[in-house]
């Protein structure tokens, strides 16, 4: 019966999907022509190799966070039942993607992505101090996706333009689907919880400051930049706490240069 709710609300409610189809995009048995790596600027495919190897398994760790809410679905309302789907069928698609991906940049076989991810330790309990009800996990849930968007508009720029079409186009849709969820936490924030709006600044900062103190990823899909902080600008969570106060009609739009910066930052290092 709750599916039944659930599936209903989608329909009835404004939510921003696209429904790309990952096989007309990317074929399973897809395989880069070797001039692409010859081509590729120094470092690229290694760095790309080291980011995917990541990536992948923290798209995948979406199920986790579902099942775990999930187990608490009569506190959350049918139209964050209805989002929370939505999301789950994308991040899913995303790691099948980024699965692809993998395995045509290194040559990782599937089964040994199957065995790294069976591998891994799962911890909700560091990130439940954001887990407190729907309006807490949709704060955190636009801090996660929209950092997620400047992250892999970054790693378009500087890894999936470099192996064809096929995988620029990959990272293309992991932007645009990144940016909807986005769009469908704030519009639920708008619709449901607009009582509660200013509390978001500072549970922001505290989303932020939780991220800086645990200082690595509990796989657990929310605050994943914690394991890449190092290719962002210092002021990365304060220009996109901003965006995401803009979004919501609390602020205004940070300077465009910041917002560049973002995705375009060099650290003094290279």
């Amino acid at each position: 019966m709750i599916n039944q709710t659930i599936n209903h609300s989608i329909h009835q409610t404004h939510l921003r999907q696209d429904p790309w189809k990952l096989d007309a995009v990317l074929p399973i048995d897809h395989q880069i022509a070797p001039h692409y790596f010859t081509k590729a600027p120094t470092g690229v495919w290694e760095n790309f190799t080291r980011l995917l190897s990541r990536d992948i398994f923290s798209e995948a760790d979406a199920q986790i966070l579902y099942d775990h809410l999930m187990q608490r679905q009569d506190e959350f309302s049918d139209e964050f039942l209805a989002m929370l789907q939505v999301w789950l069928i994308d991040e899913l698609k995303h790691y099948e993607a980024l699965r692809r991906t993998y395995h045509c940049i290194s040559g990782v076989s599937f089964a040994e992505m199957n065995r790294l991810f069976a591998d891994r330790v799962h911890e909700i309990k560091p990130i439940e101090r954001v887990l407190v009800d729907e309006f807490t996990i949709l704060v955190t849930m636009m801090f996660d996706e929209i950092g997620s968007v400047y992250s892999y508009r970054r790693d378009l720029r500087e890894y999936y333009c470099h192996f064809g079409r096929e995988i620029q186009k990959i990272g293309h849709h992991l932007v645009q689907d990144e940016g909807r969820h986005f769009s469908n936490a704030a519009e639920l924030l708008l619709s449901h919880h607009r009582d509660r709006l200013d509390h978001i600044e500072p549970l922001l900062h505290d989303i932020a400051h939780l991220e800086d103190r645990l200082g690595t990823y509990y796989k657990s899909f929310f605050l994943d930049h914690a394991q890449e902080q190092f290719r962002f600008p210092p002021n990365f969570n304060a220009v996109i706490i901003q965006v995401i106060l803009a979004r919501l009609g609390l602020a205004s739009y940070p300077d465009a240069k910041a917002v560049k910066e973002l995705w375009q930052w060099v650290p003094a290092d290279g």
